[in-house]
């Protein structure tokens, strides 16, 4: 099975090499994209991957109205005796150079009004998002790798990474992540839950948590800000929050950390959560920087490691929202 990937720009190479951990064999890659040959190989959940589609047809044109008609008749070929009853996704998308996406939407909307034109009742079900979720979707998903050439495929599995919406009392645009990794994870904090948050100032991840009626307890030596700073569920403890030790008997429903250090002191922190059994949910973003992000994903992976033999599930995502940063959300263990 061949796949079209996408990714964030410049980690193109991450994101092949990270396939390749997994016994696929990169093809061919340009900007946000790599192409995947898995062979029998089961495609797994990639930390480094966005949008997947299956058997990418390669398509090309120079001008909006021929690779309008191009892409019309690869469909109407597609459902040719098929009945279609309910929605289905029709996706148009490309890297993020804006003359390239304000092309490639100009044809999306040329594609869209032929086929009303042609088949108004299946373009009437027509939606522009894949469901997000594990797998795989009947619909058009059309890539544009640059002006003139595109693949298309019939099948994908939608990323949930996806652009959250800014609150304006949040203190800080790290809220951002932390809004997108409680999406991305399918578990948020509840009324009454209550939270550690590790390097918490200015207080965004705090003030997402607050926001669902969770207690926080924030752990930093800087001050906290906005709407957090005077909020009355709210605990600020002026320490370091690598050296806090939670002393509760029970544990803490979340623990967050979100702290500017090197990924190898955050995960040691991450272990000793797990193995104290100090919390059950945990959302951590590392920093990668110029670290080696494929290091990094061995090092978490591998049981030795007591991380993921401490989760009874665990996600590994770089987030929209992520810049040179990826995310873990787990559960542990039970008690």
């Amino acid at each position: 099975m061949e796949t079209l990937i996408t990714c964030k720009e410049t980690y193109e190479k991450t994101l092949a090499k990270e396939a390749a951990l997994h016994q696929g064999t990169p093809q061919a890659s340009g900007r946000g994209v790599v192409i995947v040959n898995w062979g029998d190989a089961p495609l797994p959940d990639l930390c480094f991957a966005n949008h997947i589609l299956k058997n990418p047809v390669p398509t090309s044109n120079a001008s909006v109205n021929g690779m309008t008609e191009q892409l019309l008749n690869l469909f109407c070929e597609h459902i040719k005796g098929k009945r279609v009853t309910s929605s289905w996704p029709a996706v148009f998308a490309s890297c993020g150079d804006e003359k390239l996406l304000r092309r490639v939407q100009a044809i999306e909307k040329n594609w869209l009004d032929n086929l009303r034109r042609k088949l108004s009742r299946v373009a009437k079900l027509a939606t522009n998002n894949i469901p997000a979720g594990s797998n795989w979707i009947e619909g058009f998903f059309v890539y544009f790798i640059n002006f003139e050439e595109a693949f298309v495929s019939f099948q994908a599995i939608g990323a949930r990474q996806q652009r959250m919406r800014m609150d304006p009392l949040a203190p800080s645009r790290s809220y951002l992540k932390a809004e997108e990794a409680f999406y991305v994870f399918g578990c948020e904090p509840k009324k009454g839950d209550t939270v550690i948050d590790l390097g918490a100032a200015p207080g965004g991840w705090s003030y997402s948590a607050l926001k669902r009626g969770a207690r926080v307890t924030a752990i930093d030596n800087g001050p906290l800000k906005g709407a957090v700073a005077n909020h009355p569920k709210i605990t600020h403890l002026k320490e370091d929050a690598f050296k806090y030790k939670h002393e509760n008997l029970r544990p803490v429903e979340w623990m967050f950390c979100d702290i500017l250090e090197q990924p190898d002191m955050v995960l040691e922190c991450l272990r000793e959560w797990l193995r104290r059994k100090w919390c059950r949910r945990f959302i951590v973003n590392l920093k990668v920087g110029r670290n080696d992000p494929i290091r990094l994903l061995q090092d978490i992976r591998d049981p030795r490691q007591k991380i993921i033999s401490c989760c009874r599930s665990l996600q590994i995502k770089q987030l929209y929202h992520d810049r040179e940063e990826i995310t873990l959300m787990g559960e542990a263990k039970k008690f």
